[in-house]
């Protein structure tokens, strides 16, 4: 629109297309034609779908004007229709910056690259390179020669162990990623007995581990086996997002996890915690700090097959085992949703998970089942153990329906009554939702 209002503000745009980021937008052959007869020489994106109705050639085509594309989006891929791109994709593509190829959805294998003369084997102005679904046997070389690569997006992988990069093999490619900001790699669910084989795990290396040193977003999912040998091998230092998604319950035994938190010292400053339970569990941690960039580190349990009390159990065993990691928490929610409460029975070990919690100041309950499951556990504590549990504790707060709410406060008032009578007293607050469940009721909040 800015090219058609005059002519100095058309001389203007092109005569600064890198400026303005001006890049022409092509979905076929057909489209790149036309678009080099109108417009002046900007660069190329090719965004392409491989529909049932899609001309395949005509999309391959596409892809010959090397010298000029910038960024290639490629979707729904089948292993026959990677093939065809192969044919024009062997020679190098001088200033591609963005590389995005993704499988029909669905599909139960990946697509196979089994050649090392991809892009002529060097992609050396790669920003992003996203690949969902796609196995390249020679993506180790590739990585290595894409210095300037800076989100890097690996995904769909089954987790048979046939078809994935070994986290050793991985490591050693990111060693070399120094302006890598972000890193995605995930397995697809799968059946349960899909796992990934223990068998083939390496030993523990001896090495220090690999840094990434501009790397502010980690999300990695898939088996916890695949996940802990990979964190071993790699420190990120300036770490603000991480997300850990198991595809089942790790041994939290085993220290990986925690000392990868650790090396990362994210949380050395007063942080909260929020753990979330919906069919599933979600831990978030997030630091709490008024200079620097806000930071978060989540682990969920999405893929796993949780049953009976074992939600419960699980988080105390996450707490418990890794103690350090919560010293500096002063905010702590629980909440729930749309989970088996009959599954829930009144020995939950709430108590045991509330152990390692000695710096909370204020603890926020929500849901029928936490509210007074917990505030139950709270109110059995005899008077001599009361400031033995969150010592630091000044308010808890409880959300829910009115009933429910009415139902914890009676439940918890042993535990408030002998805080009182201590030098840690702690204030009880109410927030139930209004009988039509359209939100909180501020009338009866105290």
């Amino acid at each position: 629109m800015l090219v058609h209002i005059c002519r100095r503000w058309r001389n203007l745009a092109f005569g600064r297309p890198g400026h303005l980021n001006l890049q022409l937008g092509c979905k076929s052959k057909t489209d790149l034609k036309a678009a080099l007869d109108i417009w002046p020489a900007l660069p190329i994106i090719i965004d392409a779908s491989f529909k049932d109705d899609a001309d395949e050639d005509d999309i391959v085509g596409a892809l010959e004007d090397r010298d000029r594309i910038v960024g290639i989006r490629l979707w729904g891929l089948t292993q026959s229709k990677v093939k065809k791109c192969l044919r024009v994709m062997l020679q190098p593509f001088p200033v591609l910056t963005s590389l995005e190829l993704h499988t029909e959805q669905g599909k139960a294998t990946c697509a196979l690259v089994n050649t090392d003369a991809f892009l002529g084997g060097s992609a050396p102005w790669l920003k992003r390179l996203s690949l969902a679904g796609i196995q390249f046997s020679a993506l180790p070389t590739l990585l290595s020669s894409a210095s300037e690569l800076v989100d890097l997006h690996i995904g769909d992988y089954p987790r048979s162990g046939r078809e994935h990069i070994s986290p050793d093999a991985m490591s050693r490619c990111l060693s070399s990623l120094t302006q890598l900001r972000s890193l995605f790699i995930y397995f697809r669910r799968s059946r349960p007995e899909f796992t990934y084989p223990t068998t083939q795990r390496a030993p523990p290396s001896t090495l220090a581990p690999a840094v990434l040193p501009a790397l502010t977003n980690l999300s990695l999912g898939g088996p916890h086996e695949y996940l802990e040998d990979l964190l071993t091998r790699i420190d990120t230092p300036l770490l603000e997002h991480g997300l850990l998604d198991f595809c089942d319950v790790p041994n939290f035994d085993h220290p990986q996890i925690s000392q990868f938190i650790h090396r990362t010292g994210m949380f050395n400053l007063p942080s909260e915690l929020d753990v979330y339970i919906r069919k599933c569990v979600l831990f978030r941690l997030q630091v709490i700090s008024s200079i620097g960039p806000e930071k978060e580190f989540s682990m969920g349990f999405s893929g796993s097959d949780l049953a009976l009390n074992t939600e419960v159990e699980l988080m105390e065993q996450i707490c418990t085992r890794c103690p350090p990691l919560l010293s500096h928490i002063e905010r702590l929610t629980l909440s729930e949703n749309d989970v088996e409460y009959r599954y829930w029975t009144l020995s939950a070990p709430w108590l045991e998970f509330l152990q390692p919690f000695t710096a909370v100041q204020t603890l926020r309950l929500s849901g029928p089942v936490i509210v007074p499951g917990v505030s139950r556990t709270l109110g059995k504590l005899a008077e001599k153990r009361a400031t033995g549990v969150l010592p630091a504790l000044r308010t808890v707060v409880l959300e829910w329906t009115r009933e429910v709410v009415s139902e914890a406060v009676l439940l918890v008032e042993p535990y408030i009554v002998a805080r009182k009578h201590s030098e840690h007293p702690v204030a009880l607050k109410r927030r139930p939702w209004d009988d039509d469940g359209s939100g909180w009721d501020s009338s009866d909040a105290e």
